[in-house]
């Protein structure tokens, strides 16, 4: 069990480590916290989208803002229906199975899906250095045959492209094909070099995703940001 004082310690030596990686342009640290995502409250981000240094593409306006495409021509935005899979609190109320919002859908038959979403820098003001999505469904999946659950990934890309590495999630899902919010996942990166692209891939052919988060935070909140994940998985470290 850890002492005060030597809680203390570690984050003095967290905080040390922070400031040093945050000068490293070439290092990069995955988040996938592996908890429910109900609202942008439920984000590694969310103080930085309070403070308005991340901003959250929601898709209800069914589109996304200038600096920001997405280049796989396997998705679109859809509506509110009884086939979509919003993240959560997007309608306004918790609880209701995620079908009053909208959402990015994977409609692309017979074949593993990719969304890339590659972002501006000129257009938003530099590359954005902290970026996230949400995944929230599986439906019908002609690629496993089995439905309502799969494989996620996520990886991110540097400023020229080149690959900053994975995370992924699996399996993943709850074996309906229909709303349903409890297994809505985050998935993200923090990348202070800059990041020019993401995608978000599935071995299935029906699938949605919600929340695309981006920005580039004033320095001394995105260290704040990162000292505490820092903690949080050194205490989860010492706790196993």
């Amino acid at each position: 069990m850890r002492t005060p004082n030597s809680w203390t310690r570690l984050i003095l030596l967290a905080a040390i480590a922070v400031l040093a990686h945050s000068g490293d342009a070439n290092a990069q640290t995955f988040l996938n916290p592996g908890t429910t995502y109900s609202s942008a409250a439920d984000s590694p981000f969310a103080d930085l989208i309070a403070g308005g240094g991340v901003f959250v593409e929601d898709f209800e306006d069914l589109a996304l803002e200038p600096g920001v495409t997405e280049t796989s021509g396997v998705g679109f935005p859809i509506g509110p229906s009884a086939q979509t899979d919003s993240v959560d609190g997007d309608d306004g109320t918790l609880g209701d199975g995620g079908t009053g919002g909208s959402s990015y859908f994977s409609d692309f038959p017979d074949g593993t899906s990719t969304f890339r979403f590659v972002f501006d820098g000129p257009t938003l003001g530099g590359l954005p250095t902290h970026v996230g999505i949400v995944w929230t469904d599986v439906g019908n999946n002609d690629v496993t045959g089995v439905d309502g659950i799969g494989v996620v990934t996520f990886e991110a890309f540097d400023s020229v492209g080149i690959s900053l590495g994975t995370t992924d999630i699996d399996p993943i899902g709850d074996g309906s094909t229909f709303g349903e919010t409890a297994e809505d996942r985050f998935l993200g990166v923090i990348h202070f070099g800059g990041v020019s692209a993401i995608e978000l891939s599935m071995d299935a052919d029906d699938w949605e995703a919600d929340h695309l988060q981006y920005g580039t935070p004033e320095p001394a909140s995105a260290i704040l940001l990162a000292t505490g994940l820092t903690l949080l998985n050194l205490r989860r470290r010492s706790n196993a």
